[in-house]
């Protein structure tokens, strides 16, 4: 078994224990600022993804271009983050393969969340793997990431008031915050 569906499997009944409830292959809409992956489309090209990975090889130029040159440290942080009403915002974290990020986050109501991962190359591939998708009002763990690339959270905020976040993080990691 993959380390990613290990951590997938691992992280699902993470979520399950703390009674949040599942959204898997909701489409986060396509407003402005929110976050636009359409899961069930992208599941279709993950699986084709993975079988394809193991297919083909790179040249050493294709390579390099996929290296990172991104500097992380050591840290641990704490941020308040608003999510407003009607909205989605994402906030990320630039992680190498194989690191952790430990997590803790709070939120004044439940949101609907996407925690999930983009890789270096993701802007010629658009894959990307969701870690948990639910809703709830908090969450915590440690996450293991299976590749290097972008790692974090979209949260869209269906009420009529705005929502504060509260996230605690801790690994070696660079801070990407958020995404626009």
């Amino acid at each position: 078994m993959k380390i990613s569906n290990i951590l997938i499997a691992t992280l699902i009944l993470f979520s399950a224990a703390c009674g949040t409830k599942s959204d898997h292959g909701h489409s986060h809409g396509t407003g402005e600022g929110e976050h636009t992956h359409d899961h069930e489309a992208d599941h279709k090209e993950q699986e084709e993804f993975k079988v394809n990975e193991e297919e083909t090889t790179e040249t050493a130029d294709e390579s390099a271009k996929n290296e990172s040159t991104v500097e992380t440290k050591q840290q641990e942080n704490e941020v308040t983050i608003t999510v407003p009403a009607k909205k989605g915002v994402e906030y990320k974290f630039h992680l190498k393969q194989y690191e952790k990020l430990t997590y803790e986050w709070t939120s004044e109501s439940p949101l609907y969340f996407d925690l999930h991962g983009e890789p270096l190359d993701y802007e010629q591939t658009k894959y990307f793997e969701s870690f948990v998708v639910a809703t709830s009002d908090k969450m915590k763990g440690i996450l293991t990431v299976p590749f290097e690339g972008s790692h974090g959270w979209y949260w869209k905020n269906n009420s009529d008031a705005d929502v504060k976040v509260t996230l605690k993080s801790n690994g070696n990691y660079k801070i990407l915050g958020l995404k626009q």
